[in-house]
């Protein structure tokens, strides 16, 4: 009876990591589909508050160079506002690009607009590279590490740094918790420009739904 019992357990788990794997299998190593959700609770210590970040793929577009993009919205929930914003996200043979919404030049309709942020997929730790904006716009893939956040513990997960300036009292020091599969699932934003910058705190992955 015990030996059937060990069996029956056996397969079931066998099952189970059988079902996980093969989510992972069907979902992009950089999910980006649309209707995909995370949110995201955020600690601002300069004011000392917790609030939400809600952030949803809500649809498709081109962007002035032809390609393909999807259009990830941003949702900042503060007890004093709420603040939107959305940027436009092209995943390309692995190489991921975050542009601004708005071109900034309107006078310029091809003129791509700010680059925000690159993934070169996959990561390793050592690995780094740069993005079209100026002023040394440098991520770099420090190491991996286990993440506590309340969604729960996630392993392996990749820790990187994005600097950019100073210039002008405008810099960039963020340090990204990348989850494969998963996406951030940890953020320490400190962003400057003539001023802090929307969404500056610590984010911390409270939930997301890819829809399975």
């Amino acid at each position: 009876m015990k030996k059937a019992l060990v069996i029956i357990l056996s397969i079931l788990s066998f099952a189970s990591c059988n079902k996980i794997n093969n989510i992972y299998n069907t979902r992009q190593n950089f999910p980006n589909k649309v209707g995909y959700q995370w949110t995201y609770r955020l600690i601002n210590s300069n004011i000392d508050s917790i609030d939400t970040v809600e952030v949803e793929i809500v649809g498709q577009g081109t962007l002035p160079n032809g390609d393909s993009a999807n259009i990830w919205k941003y949702t900042y929930k503060y007890s004093f506002m709420t603040y939107i914003d959305s940027v436009w996200v092209s995943s390309i043979n692995n190489d991921v690009r975050f542009y601004d919404s708005d071109n900034p030049c309107s006078t310029c309709p091809n003129q791509m607009p700010f680059e925000r942020l690159r993934y070169v997929l996959p990561l390793s730790v050592g690995k780094s590279w740069y993005t079209t904006a100026p002023y040394g716009d440098t991520t770099k893939v420090l190491d991996q590490e286990n993440v506590s956040v309340p969604m729960g513990t996630f392993t392996n997960v990749f820790r990187l740094s994005k600097f950019r300036g100073p210039v002008t009292n405008s810099w960039t020091t963020d340090t990204i918790y990348f989850k494969e599969h998963i996406g951030l699932v940890k953020f320490r934003q400190a962003e400057y420009s003539l001023g802090p910058v929307i969404g500056n705190g610590i984010w911390e992955l409270i939930g997301y739904n890819f829809g399975q």
